[in-house]
């Protein structure tokens, strides 16, 4: 079974970000995988270990820092790694990333897509269902299990919705995307982070697929960044139990319109 995984390098969570300008942002130098793709490649390699056959690769689009999303997945386990890169996929939103991936992936063989439900950069979570949509094949999103049947050929997954888990199957090849509860990632061996360091990443651009720039135009664009709005003063109560109950329910009540 062939599996190909989605992954993106995003801003570390504890990396400082600023405004720069209405539609630039200053990143400080801080990136790592993005936390739910992590997910997807962990499951990508335990589906190839419980089959005992096929294939793991990863997959990315962006520039030289995507790299390290894509080394990575090898340290983990991942066979091969694939990058898109072209200066006409800087600013791209999720329609064009997913067409992108779409051209891509075409030409590969594959049984099974992963990928992290949603991006923690811009948290859209469109790439997977566009994705799916491009290749024409159905996709299930934010799925906490996945079982692939003996004959590989249909997969049953289960989603967590409000009030219960929702158990469903769909024919192979499908699209999943991986929520937190999947599983639990793997911390990548000495020897997985010493071949990753040494990975060939087999690397394309848009000519090499068969588009051209306006083929990329993105559908939507950011007007302005607005930071975080200030966090009110702390406001400590003084009364001793149970009057300070009563305070702060009060003050939830008619000053913060919490209850």
């Amino acid at each position: 079974m062939d599996i190909l995984v989605l992954v993106k390098q995003v801003p570390d969570t504890k990396a400082i970000i600023r405004a720069q300008s209405d539609t630039e942002l200053d990143i400080e130098n801080k990136y790592s995988l993005n936390f739910f793709d992590e997910f997807a490649v962990e499951e990508a390699l335990r589906i190839k270990e419980k089959l005992a056959s096929g294939k793991v690769a990863v997959i990315t689009l962006g520039s030289k820092k995507a790299v390290d999303a894509l080394r990575r997945g090898i340290a983990m386990g991942a066979d091969e790694a694939f990058q898109i890169e072209d200066p006409a996929l800087e600013e791209i939103d999720g329609y064009a990333t997913a067409k992108t991936l779409a051209k891509f992936i075409e030409s590969q063989g594959y049984d099974v897509i992963l990928c992290g439900k949603q991006a923690i950069d811009d948290d859209s979570g469109a790439v997977g269902p566009a994705l799916a949509q491009f290749l024409g094949i159905p996709y299930l999103t934010s799925i906490v299990e996945l079982k692939i049947a003996a004959d590989k050929k249909e997969a049953r997954a289960a989603r967590e919705i409000e009030g219960g888990t929702e158990i469903v199957t769909c024919p192979l090849p499908a699209l999943f995307t991986a929520q937190k509860g999947l599983n639990e990632p793997r911390i990548p061996q000495v020897a997985g982070v010493m071949k990753a360091m040494k990975a060939q990443i087999q690397k394309f651009d848009l000519k090499a697929l068969g588009l051209s720039p306006e083929d990329v135009r993105p559908k939507t664009k950011i007007l302005k960044f607005y930071p975080p709005g200030k966090r009110p003063p702390v406001k400590m109560i003084e009364e001793e139990f149970p009057k300070n109950v009563e305070v702060l329910v009060k003050i939830l009540r008619e000053q913060e319109k919490a209850i």
